[in-house]
């Protein structure tokens, strides 16, 4: 059995508000985590139903129930996958093969299909990126979509050792590409963030698990800010050479100095530098 990593995108009410939790599931040996056209999804979700239409792009191929939606999310999809590898700055990146998105028809049909919670705005499973028609669609799109990419750049044992990083890009890219996100991460940060923010030292180590909704949502909202703090205040390049630092196995601290030499030496530098931003 091979274990790959899934996310989980969680809506509150009719808003795209999110967080997610991180989890591994057992698939199947060989399970590619999509299905070709008219072929279900193996375990662990169903395909869409008959005469759905699929649109395929440069590094997707999508399925939809109508052919103006599925060639109106495979642009979407192209679109977050641009912004994502810019921000990111790892524009030489090429996947090992086009990720497989399917969108189900509403939410009961992603639950029934996928076996996910009733909280659950969309998935991702190795390849696969599971999604329904909705308010939240685009929000999620973005998010689980990072997390595809940041898995197979990274490779799965350091994206889950880097969770901080992984689900900080995920929050950042799902608030570049959705108003509501962008307003509820930055009321979180202003209001919870800000006035309590969490030690660097507990944020890398300490991913939250069980604990309240409102210490939860602080984690992500930080996470998130510190991400795009150092996206916007390093650049897009010097964040990709951070993440292969980290990738080929150096310590955080060791990236940083590496990667922002003459900005940022340590962790403690990103910090110190963070917190006279955000409370500026």
């Amino acid at each position: 059995m091979n274990l790959l990593h899934c996310n989980n995108f969680r809506v509150f009410g009719v808003l795209a508000l999110c967080l997610c939790c991180g989890a591994c599931v057992a698939v199947p040996e060989g399970f590619d985590g999509g299905a070709a056209q008219g072929r279900a999804f193996e375990a662990p979700a169903l395909g869409l139903d008959p005469g759905h239409k699929t649109e395929e792009t440069a590094h997707f191929r999508l399925s939809a129930y109508s052919s103006s939606s599925s060639a109106l999310y495979a642009a979407l999809c192209e679109e977050n996958y641009t912004r994502i590898m810019q921000d990111l700055g790892i524009y030489s990146f090429v996947p090992a093969r086009p990720y497989n998105v399917s969108v189900y028809r509403d939410a009961a049909e992603y639950r029934l299909k996928t076996g996910q919670p009733e909280w659950s705005g969309g998935a991702a499973y190795g390849n696969a990126l599971l999604l329904y028609e909705g308010p939240g669609l685009r929000a999620a799109m973005a998010h689980e979509m990072t997390h595809l990419v940041f898995n197979e750049f990274m490779g799965l044992a350091q994206a889950a050792q880097l969770r901080w990083l992984n689900e900080g890009v995920a929050v950042y890219e799902e608030s570049r590409s959705s108003q509501d996100s962008t307003a509820f991460y930055a009321q979180k940060v202003s209001e919870a963030v800000v006035p309590n923010p969490i030690p660097f030292s507990q944020l890398v180590n300490l991913a939250p698990q069980g604990e309240s909704l409102k210490t939860v949502d602080r984690w992500y909202a930080q996470a998130g800010s510190v991400a795009g703090f150092m996206i916007r205040a390093g650049g897009s390049f010097n964040f990709s050479l951070f993440l292969a630092k980290l990738r080929d196995g150096a310590s955080v601290d060791q990236a940083i100095e590496s990667a922002y030499f003459g900005l940022w030496k340590k962790l403690a530098d990103v910090e110190r530098a963070w917190l006279l931003e955000v409370k500026r």
